[in-house]
């Protein structure tokens, strides 16, 4: 006879990837490069969330871990933003593959299943505010923030013949170019897209990354003297590929 004592714990729940994002427009296809949204659930043990710090970003260089979470996407290690047990978000690596990719999150030693998602050389989508169909756009010169009043408290409506900057991800590539994981210094040139405000052609300016940020385009255009008070629709289309119809602009008189 042989005393034997058995000790049983809890079993360890590893990282669930229900959905892979672009981080603007919450819709599937992404752009190396760009910010990438990964919904799931016991995607990290950090509750609340919380962003990189700013001694995690080391001589510009973006952290590609925190607090024992890491992101591969095409087996290549992306640079880890934010994150939570629900929600990380990302910067996409540099990469040339199109098409199918493998995304995983490895939490604290415990690997997800891949998930596949699709990697595409552009993939133009605009931020919004907060539970908002409103794209986050400032007026030049002023940096009044853009918004309908009546929904995002602190905006200000957008004026006929206004000079705007919309704030974007995945354009495309800049020159020179931009490799992922590195804080953006200067501001490379994107190509400029083709952008219409409700239905109309608008004047672009310009498209390049914002100084100092990564994967973070600033699109700058100006509205038409002529175009009419309400909701407008705001589109991008680069590379023969559209941004998501359903992001709006509100229109003072």
């Amino acid at each position: 006879t042989v005393p034997v004592t058995l000790v049983v714990s809890s079993a360890t729940v590893g990282p669930n990837i229900t959905a892979v994002l672009n981080g603007a427009s919450f819709q599937a296809g992404f752009e190396a490069g760009s910010w990438v949204t990964i919904k799931g659930t016991n995607l990290a043990n950090t509750n609340p969330g919380r962003i990189w710090r700013t001694d995690e970003v080391v001589n510009g260089v973006l952290p590609t871990s925190l607090d024992g979470v890491s992101v591969t996407i095409d087996g290549l290690a992306a640079y880890v933003y934010y994150i939570s047990p629900t929600q990380i978000n990302v910067q996409a690596p540099s990469d040339s593959s199109q098409g199918q990719v493998n995304v995983v999150v490895k939490n604290n030693g415990t690997v997800s299943a891949a998930f596949p998602a699709t990697l595409q050389p552009f993939a133009p989508a605009f931020f919004l505010y907060t539970l908002t169909p409103y794209a986050i756009a400032t007026r030049y010169p002023d940096n009044a923030l853009v918004g309908n009043p009546s929904v995002i408290p602190g905006t200000v409506a957008a004026k006929p013949g206004d000079v705007l900057i919309f704030w974007a991800t995945g354009f495309g590539p800049t020159d020179p170019p931009t490799p992922a994981g590195i804080a953006v210094t200067g501001a490379p040139k994107a190509t400029l897209p083709s952008i219409s405000v409700g239905g109309v052609p608008v004047t672009t300016i310009y498209a390049v990354l914002s100084p100092g940020s990564a994967g973070l385009y600033q699109i700058a255009v100006q509205l038409p003297a002529s175009l009419p008070a309400g909701i407008a629709v705001v589109q991008a289309s680069i590379g023969g590929v559209q941004s998501p119809g359903g992001v709006n602009l509100f229109v003072g008189n």
